[in-house]
């Protein structure tokens, strides 16, 4: 079964490729990405949840954090 990030990935390297080939910078290619992203997430979620994705993301952000989690 073919996933999101099967369909996705490829394209994603494909197109840092052929922005590096331009000489385009990654930081404003990331930044098309991220505005493309909160565009597709408005015409599908509330704002509210749009918001909390970002906020967990900005918090594990460090990759040598561990994660915190609650037993139950």
């Amino acid at each position: 079964m073919t996933s999101a990030r099967d369909v996705v990935e490829p394209h994603i390297e494909a197109m840092l490729k052929e922005a590096e080939a331009a000489k385009l910078s990654t930081d404003a290619v990331a930044r098309i990405l991220f505005e493309q992203a909160v565009r597709i997430w408005r015409g599908i979620r509330k704002p509210e949840d749009i918001r909390a994705e970002l906020l967990e993301a900005a918090d594990h952000l460090d990759p040598d954090e561990d994660f915190m989690f609650m037993r139950p």
